[in-house]
């Protein structure tokens, strides 16, 4: 008779309502401790770039596709100079042809001439009046734009640390329990890419990217993906939308074969917890707690 597979543990509504609270606190905890310095680092980083914006584009009043030329990285500041802040998507969209670091010398202009149509009327008015700022304008406008500019950029770091601290802290408990790093990071489209008891790093599943990839001893594999949550608004497109979609594409390609497991940090709506529990294939559990995910993992055994 073929046995029945392994599956881990689900938890009770109480368990969830514990483990929610402690991941909370630890959030609250680590943004009183760090906020206030991180915000101070990142805007004393910008500060100096958006000065350097304009004076290579003379306060604006000079703004061609000629500084894009002399300084190709410069559109990503001068996106924070728009109402509201263009993301690379819309710019791209908005000029018609998407491009990395650099942009090209035949876009140039078309990208300074977008820019220069969403100039913020606010910050920058003395560019739609065309005349030269005050001081006090040039001041206030570097203030504010730097600070939008630190804002975004140690929230994407944010986000970028804290999903390496969670992945290295998992890769971590999986060598403390006897697996392998393995280091390639081509496509994981059958499972015989990875060996057993080892896992990887960053790596595509099934064309996904999965952030920590397992194969367990009974020859399943594992996909672990690590989500903070800054909030329970948040909580339901990291867990839901993210881990949840990945969920039904793996399991798509390789049926009971793959468990999606979520590791979670931060703050995460109650009912969203329960709802993921109820998804096919995806289990979700915490990161200051990694002992019942490492104990399901090393109880598995060959078949």
């Amino acid at each position: 008779m073929v046995r029945a597979w392994q599956l881990p543990q689900n938890w009770t509504e109480r368990q969830l309502i514990e483990g929610r609270a402690h991941s909370e606190e630890l959030f609250r905890q680590e943004r009183k401790e760090e906020g206030p310095r991180a915000f101070e680092g990142v805007y004393a980083e910008v500060e100096p770039r958006v000065r350097e914006a304009l004076e290579l584009t003379d306060d604006l009043l000079n703004l061609t596709g000629q500084v894009f030329i002399f300084d190709s990285s410069l559109w990503k500041v001068l996106r924070y100079f728009c109402a509201p802040p263009v993301s690379e998507e819309d710019l791209w969209t908005l000029v018609g042809q998407k491009f990395s670091n650099r942009i090209p010398e035949v876009l140039a202009d078309d990208t300074a001439e977008v820019i220069r149509e969403v100039l913020d009327p606010v910050r920058f008015s003395w560019a739609r009046e065309r005349r030269k700022p005050t001081e006090t304008e040039r001041e206030s406008a570097v203030m504010a734009t730097s600070a939008l500019l630190a804002l975004e950029l140690l929230r994407t770091r944010r986000r970028g640390d804290a999903s390496k601290r969670q992945e290295a802290e998992v890769a971590q408990a999986l060598e403390n329990i006897g697996y392998s790093l393995d280091p390639r990071r081509d496509d994981i489209d059958v499972l015989d890419v990875l060996t057993r008891r080892s896992f990887s790093r960053e790596r595509k599943v099934a064309g996904a990217k999965c952030d920590v990839p397992i194969r367990i001893a009974d020859g399943r594999l594992l996909a672990v993906e690590c989500k903070v949550s800054n909030g329970p608004k948040n909580s339901w497109k990291r867990l839901i939308r993210e881990c949840g979609g990945k969920s039904e594409t793996w399991r798509q390609h390789f049926g009971t074969q793959v468990m999606t497991v979520a590791v979670l940090a931060g703050s995460f709506d109650l009912s969203c917890l329960e709802r993921a529990q109820n998804m096919d294939g995806l289990w979700v559990f915490w990161q200051h707690d990694l002992d019942p995910l490492m104990e399901f993992i090393n109880s598995i055994h060959s078949r």
